[in-house]
């Protein structure tokens, strides 16, 4: 069974952090260069500090951006730049944010989560993820012994009942409150009544929970984990490390957004690649109709090219791809090819996902991308923002660009309860669940219930 627990937390003291918009990040993983520069520059204790520590020249074993970033959280703790709380709560974080011109509100739950293997079916994942990252984050977090960012996951409650629960011994305060860096608007409010901390732990027990955003940080978390159990053979089965913090959302939640994160491809492998010869070879799997741009405004042909993805409700797989100087085709796959090579191919819950089809026909079939060079970023980037990709194409960076249509979450329920795992950026949970507003001390005092 899922055990969630109850915890004290570790956030920013609002004695010496005035406005918390200046030192939370959103996750490492989306933050670009030039954000983490602007990010640095914003506040001294900014959490970028922390999540993403600078290398620099003469970085040995025993002194790196990660034993300075252990270091830099330790004086922090002793400066009191963080503080605890003196009980374990659950802190339910309510996000508001526009999407698409409508105003949303997302309900979640900080807490720890005791972690299970993938093969136990009690947690799920529903991506695969990239080896590198694991490895920087393992070696992040053995020196700082900290979760510094939430990992996101969604529970199934239909009947809205947890959220109930919370609301009901909701203070009517929140007692962290601000606005971020992308307008977004978050609360927190900390939940200390027993008999609600007793009953939220008790629905929550028999339901899966699935890994909606984190998935490296998880995996990181259960390496972490087994490393630990080796330095301490006899720790109690409550040690701090056996758990991880997450921020739990309902699956069912109507406020669930998700967003697509488009590829962007690029590398020595496209070098020579013609366009003649790329569309003859889609044409064997897809219904190929080239879109016409009208103007040269890329926020204008995003639009257009967003409106040519609609698939107006149908069950149908389409992409757009653009390249060859921002030229651009509709992509639909023949229900041919579904039936007759993706049935043979992949399971169904599979081939009905539009990036599976991606991967399998475009990338490994006709480019010859397989995993290891889709796990590369010098040949393949993300973005959920069409008009980043177009000006990517623009200025050279990338070399094609695949749109697609959002996951929807019954597909990734499917996919986990199959015992599946999509492709890698099959989904972005949007909005991302922010850095340094609730943290874990691993180290500190952990108090069950």
């Amino acid at each position: 069974m899922a055990l969630v627990a109850p915890f004290r937390g570790l956030y920013f003291n609002p004695i010496k952090i005035g406005n918390l918009s200046e030192v939370i990040t959103p996750p490492y993983d989306v933050i670009k260069p030039a954000e983490q520069e602007a990010f640095a520059r914003r506040h001294p204790y900014n959490m970028v500090h922390l999540i993403l520590p600078q290398k620099l020249p003469g970085d040995d074993r025993l002194n790196n951006g990660y034993t300075r970033a252990a270091a830099l959280f330790r004086q922090w703790l002793a400066n009191e730049v963080f503080i605890r709380d003196d009980e374990p709560a659950y802190y339910l974080w309510q996000t508001e944010f526009d999407y698409q011109g409508k105003r949303y509100t997302r309900n979640g739950l900080a807490a720890l989560v005791r972690l299970e293997p993938f093969s136990g079916g009690i947690i799920l994942p529903h991506e695969q993820t990239f080896s590198a990252v694991k490895a920087d984050r393992l070696e992040l977090m053995k020196q700082t012994r900290a979760h510094f960012s939430p990992i996101f996951s969604l529970y199934p409650d239909q009947e809205g009942e947890i959220l109930q629960q919370l609301e009901s011994a909701k203070p009517s305060q929140p007692f962290l409150a601000c606005e971020d860096s992308q307008g977004l608007q978050h609360r927190l409010f900390r939940i200390t009544d027993r008999d609600c901390l007793a009953a939220v732990q008790q629905a929550l027990a028999p339901r899966r929970l699935y890994i909606a955003d984190g998935h490296h940080r998880y995996e990181t978390c259960l390496a972490l984990e087994k490393w630990l159990k080796t330095q301490y053979p006899h720790a109690s089965p409550e040690a701090p490390f056996h758990y991880t913090l997450m921020y739990l959302t309902n699956l069912y939640d109507p406020e669930l957004v998700i967003k697509m994160a488009h590829r962007l491809l690029k590398g020595p492998r496209l070098k020579h690649l013609e366009k003649g010869q790329l569309l003859s070879r889609l044409a064997a799997y897809f219904e190929t109709i080239p879109v016409t741009q009208a103007g040269s405004d890329l926020q204008d042909y995003s639009e257009a090219l967003q409106r040519h993805l609609d698939t107006r409700g149908r069950r149908e797989t389409v992409f757009i791809m653009v390249g060859f100087g921002l030229q651009a085709w509709r992509l639909k796959l023949k229900e041919t090819v579904r039936k007759s090579v993706l049935a043979r191919q992949m399971h169904p819950a599979l081939a009905a996902l539009d990036v599976a089809v991606l991967n399998y026909l475009i990338f490994d079939k006709i480019l010859s991308l397989d995993a290891k060079a889709q796990d590369d970023p010098e040949n393949c980037r993300y973005t959920a923002v069409i008009s980043e990709a177009l000006a990517a194409l623009q200025q050279g960076e990338a070399k094609l660009a695949f749109l697609l249509n959002p996951t929807r979450i019954e597909q990734v329920r499917e996919v986990a309860e199959s015992g599946l795992i999509m492709p890698r950026k099959s989904t972005y949970f949007y909005p991302k669940v922010m850095t340094g507003l609730i943290l874990n001390d691993i180290e500190g005092t952990f108090v069950k219930y």
